[in-house]
């Protein structure tokens, strides 16, 4: 064989390769670097889910996030659940989570973010979308997941610090058969932090019992009320089960008030402290041996 000949073999396999390696990537929606690898989904009866890989064995919890992209990609990105890796496989990191507040033809896409113990937080690129088209599945026409909140609102004291209403706050029919499992969760943010808490009682709620320090001295907004499942895994003999993921219906808005009926943008926890007493220590960093 000619060395010509071979040379053009060899360049031929080579771009072979190369096609095969881009349609992979093509495939595996690789479609900006700055993105971890999307996660996969599939159907599962009136379910959609998600399966995926986390590589970092610090990976604290992952964020579960979903678009309904029927008509538009620019629609509102919801947030629905929480993985907890302690609850999988340690061995090969792998996780699922089900999602079961979708409804039926409804065309949806999936992304996760990873929060690391140090702090951290990247996010993987879209999933492929998605529909489900189970004839058990609702429909809107059915109505809304969540919770159901009428004209109720919250009445905020600013002395005791603390949110009483008189309304009724309860779950949709879509998930009232599930009103077991799904428990009433407030979501509250103050700066850059936005956090869920489960509460037992809605009609009066402390809020230095209820949210960290944190919180204290800053702007605090409600932003309203979800249902919230924990899904735990199944545990060996004697061992208490591990938390695998928290689900949450779509977010629906409460209103803070105060006592004249005025609406409250925001409120504030401001305990008040004794003042700071005179220094009495005695040691120094500087006089400290190693």
């Amino acid at each position: 064989m000619k060395k010509t000949s071979k040379s053009l073999i060899l360049f031929s396999m080579a771009m072979a390769l190369l096609s095969v390696t881009m349609l992979s990537a093509c495939k595996m929606n690789v479609t900006d670097n700055k993105f971890l690898t999307r996660p996969d989904v599939e159907i599962y009866g009136n379910s959609i889910v998600l399966h995926g890989s986390y590589v970092n064995s610090s990976t604290e919890y992952i964020n579960v996030y979903r678009q309904d992209v029927t008509e538009s990609k620019d629609s509102e990105i919801f947030r629905i659940g929480v993985i907890f890796p302690k609850g999988f496989n340690k061995e090969n990191q792998t996780f699922s989570f089900y999602d079961e507040n979708i409804y039926y033809g409804k065309k949806y896409r999936y992304y996760v973010r990873f929060v690391e113990k140090e702090g951290e937080k990247n996010r993987t690129d879209w999933s492929e979308e998605i529909q489900n088209t189970s004839d058990t599945l609702h429909t809107t026409a059915d109505g809304s997941y969540g919770y159901s909140v009428g004209d109720g609102a919250y009445i905020y004291n600013p002395t005791t610090f603390t949110l009483t209403t008189t309304a009724s706050f309860t779950p949709t029919s879509l998930i009232a058969n599930y009103s077991t499992n799904y428990k009433p969760a407030l979501i509250f943010k103050a700066n850059d932090v936005t956090q869920a808490y489960e509460i037992e009682d809605l009609q009066s709620i402390s809020l230095k019992e209820l949210l960290p320090q944190s919180f204290y001295f800053a702007d605090i907004s409600l932003l309203g009320i979800v249902g919230q499942q924990k899904v735990y895994a199944e545990a060996k003999e004697g061992e208490e089960p591990e938390l695998k993921y928290i689900i949450w219906t779509p977010l629906t808005a409460i209103k803070v008030k105060n006592s004249t009926g005025n609406e409250l943008n925001t409120f504030r926890i401001e305990p008040q402290y004794g003042e700071s007493g005179f220094d009495y220590s005695i040691d120094s960093d500087n006089e400290k041996t190693n």
